[in-house]
C-alpha cells in the first residue's frame, strides 16, 4: 500500500480544488449531458503538469527503445514506492496518474473511463506492440491528450469472449491493409483522432 507524503497530499489538495470547481458544478451536463468531458481534462492535464510529464516519460522510452533496450516499454505498474511504504521517487511520477483518477472517480466515473481508454488502452496498446515510428506518430498526442483515442473490441454479438467471437479481419493490400468487419460500444469512438481497432490478420 502506497502512503502519500506530504507532497503528494498537497498535490491532491490542489486536483481536489480543481475538480470541485471545474467539474463537480457541471457533472450533469458532463456526464449525461452533451457537454464532451475532453476539454476539461485537457485543461487538468495542463494545469498539473501531466501532459509535460508524459511528454519527458515518452522522449526516455523512445530513446531507450532505439538503443534496443528491451524494457523501453514501460508499464505504470513498475513505478512503485519504496520500502517503507511512502511513495517517492518513481512515486512521484506513480502520484502524478494516479492522484487525478482517484480524485475525479467522486464525482465522475465516466470521466475517468473517457480517460482511461484514451490514454490507458489506446495509447498502452500502441507504446505495447507498436514500432518506434508508430509509436513516436501516434501514442505521444494520446498520452499527453491531445488527442483523444478509442479501442475497438467489441462486436455486434461477440458476448464476452471478445477475442473468441472475433470476426473482424485486416487484409494486407500492398503497403497497407484492407480492414473489413464491425465494432460497437466504442468509449470516446463518436469523437476519437486515434482508434485501435482490434481485428485478425487474414493470413
Amino acid at each position: 500500500m502506497i502512503e502519500w507524503n506530504e507532497e503528494h497530499q498537497m498535490m491532491r489538495d490542489a486536483v481536489r480544488r480543481f475538480v470541485d470547481t471545474e467539474i463537480a458544478p457541471n457533472i450533469e451536463e458532463l456526464e449525461h449531458g452533451d457537454t464532451p468531458p475532453y476539454d476539461v481534462l485537457r485543461k487538468m492535464f495542463r494545469t498539473f503538469g501531466i501532459d509535460e510529464a508524459a511528454r519527458q516519460r515518452f522522449s526516455k522510452q523512445i530513446e531507450r527503445a532505439r538503443n534496443g533496450n528491451s524494457g523501453a516499454h514501460e508499464n505504470i505498474g513498475n513505478q512503485a514506492a519504496n520500502g517503507n511504504g511512502r511513495a517517492n521517487g518513481g512515486g512521484d511520477a506513480l502520484a502524478l496518474q494516479l492522484i487525478p483518477i482517484i480524485e475525479l472517480s467522486r464525482y465522475c466515473p465516466g470521466m475517468v473511463t473517457a480517460l482511461g481508454v484514451s490514454v490507458g488502452l489506446t495509447a498502452g496498446s500502441i507504446n505495447s506492440k507498436g514500432s518506434v515510428e508508430q509509436r513516436e506518430r501516434w501514442a505521444l498526442d494520446l498520452m499527453t491528450f491531445e488527442k483523444v483515442g478509442a479501442w475497438a473490441i467489441t462486436e455486434p454479438g461477440s458476448g464476452s469472449d471478445a477475442f473468441g467471437g472475433m470476426k473482424s479481419t485486416a487484409r494486407r493490400d500492398g503497403d497497407g491493409y484492407v480492414l473489413n468487419g464491425s465494432q460497437t460500444f466504442i468509449t470516446n469512438g463518436p469523437d476519437a483522432d486515434t482508434i485501435v481497432f482490434i481485428c485478425t490478420l487474414d493470413e
